[in-house]
């Protein structure tokens, strides 16, 4: 009985959470596809044509390498970071919900994820698309994505049950971690290729973890398709991914438990 009323408290959340970010706009829902659309074409005008960028997988001078890799990690840093800087301010906005009822906090984290994943399957709708239409290609590992989007997304919740709580007690975590993101987002392989890199920068960005997600989503993505992405992750790269999903899911989740006691105190 508990966890279905969880389950479906949580179902609400979501279904909230993506109302909310269409509530009001005149294209509604239409922006989800929108938005992700408008920014794939931006970066294969100005990557491809303006700076005439180059992934560095001998496809010659197709447009749509760079601008198709380079959105592939921005789809999943865009989970990322969306997740961590609302769940900075996701209990504090919710006040009543801490002193007025029982309420199962780590709801309002885990909903604030799961709606970034869901508003991020537009974007993987288009590199679907733009993968079929560009290069006239499938891969049959495509199937083997969630592998790496359920480790990603436990990851990533895991960080924000930190952040969230931390955020209660610290209000400045939240600019803190604006621009804690703005400085991972250039250490991560979002706009660039880790292969490119010399050696000791490469083991350097591995302490990373993000990194270990961008790499085996882009191998899978692009398996068959772009030179260069033509091997199945290694078993240390699977590993690592679903390593640092549990742990980071085990322990923020712990902490974040832990310390909502003490969020009625504060707020």
């Amino acid at each position: 009985m508990f966890f279905s009323a969880n389950t479906y408290l949580l179902r609400q959340l979501i279904v909230r959470n993506i109302q909310m970010r269409f509530r009001g706009s005149v294209f509604g829902w239409l922006w989800s596809f929108l938005m992700p659309l408008c920014m794939l074409g931006v970066f294969t005008l100005v990557f491809g044509s303006f700076f005439k960028a180059r992934w560095g997988v001998g496809l010659g001078e197709n447009k749509m390498v760079f601008a198709t890799a380079l959105f592939s990690g921005l789809t999943l840093y865009n989970i990322f970071s969306e997740s961590l800087s609302v769940a900075a301010t996701c209990i504090i906005a919710n006040v009543n919900y801490v002193k007025k009822v029982r309420f199962p906090l780590e709801l309002l984290v885990l909903g604030q994820v799961v709606s970034s994943a869901l508003l991020a399957l537009p974007w993987m709708l288009l590199l679907f698309g733009s993968c079929l239409i560009f290069f006239h290609q499938a891969s049959f590992t495509w199937l083997l994505l969630p592998f790496v989007m359920v480790p990603f997304i436990l990851f990533t919740a895991g960080l924000a049950f930190l952040t969230a709580s931390l955020g209660v007690f610290f209000r400045d975590i939240q600019h803190l971690i604006n621009a804690l993101l703005q400085i991972f987002f250039f250490l991560s392989p979002v706009f660039y290729r880790l292969e490119n890199l010399p050696e000791q920068y490469q083991k350097l960005l591995r302490f990373n973890p993000i990194v270990w997600f961008i790499e085996v989503f882009r191998k899978l993505f692009f398996m068959g398709i772009l030179p260069g992405y033509n091997a199945l992750p290694l078993f240390q790269e699977w590993l690592f991914v679903w390593l640092f999903g549990i742990s980071s899911f085990a322990l923020g989740g712990f902490w974040f438990m832990k310390t909502k006691r003490g969020f009625s105190d504060v707020l």
